[in-house]
């Protein structure tokens, strides 16, 4: 049974249970029974202000006819003079639908209005007179790299640092240019961590990397290229480009001090603070393996 409270045909506002219409004499809902009437309250609080939508093809309805929806939010029939939910003359039901239904919108490009805002790789848009990005900030001039197949023997650098993702850094870098991974140091950590090849910081303690497996008792070496692909050292061409790799570009795993001194793996001494990071990794593991033992005598294992 549908609720109205305008009459569809004139507009005239509908007492309750009113079975004509006091203006134009036609019936009311309250007598067509042998319709499939259904409740349509309004939606207005979904966005679907101002906009003509079909849900006939979402509604449940043996009903052989069509909806629209009213600014109210209120489904009618495609053939309402007026909404019988807030009484709005529906004027445009005859030539602008024969319109939208027949006439489909042309793609003009000089409607388009083209700037020269620079995107960002962070997705911040920023002003074409932009030299950094003003969320990131990250130089937005850069020179396009080309794709050359020796790329990986291109250095720029004496003494370069590689950082996981593939960029080459200068000697002196804290924080790679790229990504922004500190090269040299991190913030005050808790305790030594030993720094896999894949960037992950580990446990002093631990024997395998949580992120990629890689043993973290000896020094793993790999040749990192442009893109950004870890290799074994034995590789002679990029799994991912393909491109030829150069074997000076290594990165290797590392040790972090507490004090956030990021040094070789094999320094027995840290530079910046004097710790004997190699006394106290190996004092940590012989403890863990003690308590690791006596854990399994006292579960029987």
């Amino acid at each position: 049974m549908g609720f109205w409270n305008y009459c569809p045909d004139c507009g005239k506002r509908l007492k309750p249970n009113e079975k004509e219409c006091s203006s134009c004499g036609a019936e009311t809902v309250f007598l067509d029974n042998e319709d499939n009437y259904f409740f349509t309250p309004p939606i207005h609080n979904i966005g679907f202000f101002d906009l003509k939508i079909d849900f006939s093809p979402y509604i449940n309805t043996d009903a052989d006819f069509k909806y629209d929806i009213c600014e109210c939010g209120y489904l009618n029939k495609i053939d309402n003079e007026f909404c019988p939910f807030c009484g709005v003359k529906r004027i445009d039901k005859s030539i602008s639908r024969f319109i939208k239904k027949f006439v489909k919108p042309k793609f003009n490009m000089d409607d388009i209005e083209v700037n020269n805002d620079i995107i960002c790789e962070c997705g911040a848009v920023n002003s074409e007179d932009s030299e950094f990005c003003e969320m990131c900030g990250r130089y937005l001039h850069e020179e396009v790299k080309i794709d050359d197949a020796h790329a990986n023997f291109n250095l720029e650098y004496k003494n370069p640092i590689f950082c996981v993702c593939g960029e080459e850094n200068s000697e002196d870098s804290q924080y790679c240019d790229n990504c922004g991974i500190p090269l040299n140091g991190y913030h005050h950590i808790d305790e030594i961590k030993i720094l896999c090849v894949c960037s992950v910081l580990n446990d002093s303690t631990s024997d395998f990397c949580v992120e990629c497996g890689n043993s973290l008792n000896e020094e793993i070496s790999e040749i990192i290229c442009v893109c950004g692909t870890r290799n074994p050292l034995s590789a002679r061409f990029c799994s991912s480009c393909q491109k030829r790799l150069n074997p000076e570009r290594l990165i290797k795993s590392k040790i972090v001090c507490s004090c956030g001194k990021i040094m070789d793996f094999n320094s027995e001494f840290c530079p910046n603070c004097g710790k004997n990071v190699k006394k106290i990794i190996k004092r940590k593991k012989s403890f863990s393996k003690t308590i690791k033992s006596v854990r399994n005598a006292w579960n029987g294992v």
